[in-house]
């Protein structure tokens, strides 16, 4: 795998951690974490582009941060998403699977 891939994996983890807090962070120590989360996800992010596509690493950025989002709601939290949510949620999920298949197709 990729370092690049792996880097949109840790974007994705820190982005997460950072949407969670700016909702429910309320101590110094958790606002802290939340900024910290912020530069760890812009830093993946980034330095991800060096060795992927950016448009490529972007959009699947962007989508398993989308159906993450939506993940800790349910699981963290209890709040189910509507029906709505899982149909683009799937739809999300065969667009970045195109979008890394596509990758690897261009890179051979």
């Amino acid at each position: 795998m990729n370092i690049g891939w792996i880097k949109i994996l840790g974007a994705t983890f820190f982005e997460l951690m950072w949407i969670t807090g700016l909702k429910y962070a309320e101590l110094p120590w958790e606002w802290a974490a939340t900024c910290l989360s912020i530069m760890g996800s812009s830093y993946c992010l980034i330095t991800a582009g060096n060795t992927l596509p950016v448009g490529t690493a972007y959009s699947v950025f962007v989508g398993l941060s989308s159906i993450g989002t939506i993940l800790v709601e349910f699981l963290g939290f209890g709040i189910l998403p509507s029906f709505w949510q899982l149909v683009f949620m799937v739809t999300l999920i065969v667009g970045v699977i195109g979008l890394k298949l596509l990758n690897e197709q261009v890179e051979r």
